[in-house]
């Protein structure tokens, strides 16, 4: 459960890095947009583009590794939640029926 303090820092963080991104995706299109300036270097840029885009594969596959972990904690959690709910509930029917006998 979020506090109202997390979430204006994670409001805040989560524009960070969309600010950091868009930053760095601008810089990106504009370096691509520039030809190379002798063959040498388009050799380089070629290593450099294939490079930064298995990174982004890596990445990628990472995230998903991530959220996949997350999704079977956040299913724990809930299976948990719901285990305690039911202990309450049944301790609050029991606690009742138990005023009910001695009156």
């Amino acid at each position: 459960m979020q506090t109202s303090v997390e979430t204006p820092l994670l409001e805040a963080q989560a524009q960070l890095w969309k600010a950091r991104a868009q930053a760095k995706q601008k810089w990106l299109e504009r370096m691509l947009a520039e030809p190379a300036k002798n063959p040498q270097l388009g050799v380089q840029r070629a290593a450099w583009i294939k490079r930064a885009l298995n990174m982004v594969k890596r990445g990628q596959a990472e995230i998903q590794y991530r959220s996949a972990l997350m999704d079977a904690y956040a299913e724990h959690l809930t299976a948990l939640e719901m285990m305690l709910m039911s202990a309450v509930e049944q301790k609050s029917a029991s606690g009742e029926n138990r005023t009910r006998q001695e009156a």
